[in-house]
């Protein structure tokens, strides 16, 4: 059977390449986690700061999780970027996007516990829980069907079918 038979038209892009997986977009999501909380905080009009003081305690921790979240930005741009005319290093990121993908992982987890370890600052079992997660997320990335196509394909230029009379 064909690798892409059990996805029906809905599951395509206007360029004939499979949706996104999930697990992109969540890893998106964890790496960008402090900026993600910063602009929900930003939304509450009673007071701004109640929710990053929720998730971050103390100041320095939510400005280290902003500092952990900047090289996801990478990411962020290589997925909206993903379109025939892209440059090519965004080409090669996407060829390796799982490889980045751990990278960061990796470094996010690393500042997070250097910040635990050097400043001590954060909980323990936070930590233990964020490294399980980034390891469950590179997993089901590594591992799901829909995302080991997407990081084989990456759009082209699709040429209207020209009709001979």
């Amino acid at each position: 059977m064909h690798p892409l038979a059990k996805y029906s038209l809905k599951d395509f892009d206007k360029y004939n390449c499979l949706k996104l997986s999930l697990s992109f977009y969540l890893i998106l999501l964890f790496l960008l986690r402090g900026f993600a909380i910063g602009i929900a905080s930003l939304t509450n009009l009673k007071d701004k700061l109640s929710l990053i003081q929720w998730f971050y305690p103390e100041s320095l921790q939510f400005y280290f999780s902003l500092l952990a979240g900047i090289p996801g930005l990478l990411v962020l741009y290589v997925i909206f970027q993903r379109k025939p005319e892209a440059a090519n290093w965004v080409k090669i990121l996407w060829a390796n996007i799982l490889y980045l993908c751990t990278a960061l992982l990796a470094l996010d987890i690393l500042i997070y516990w250097s910040q635990y370890y050097i400043f001590q600052q954060g909980k323990l079992f936070f930590l233990v829980w964020q490294t399980i997660i980034a390891v469950l997320l590179l997993l089901y990335c590594r591992h799901s069907h829909r995302a080991k196509i997407n990081r084989q394909e990456f759009p082209e230029v699709i040429e209207p079918l020209k009709v001979k009379n």
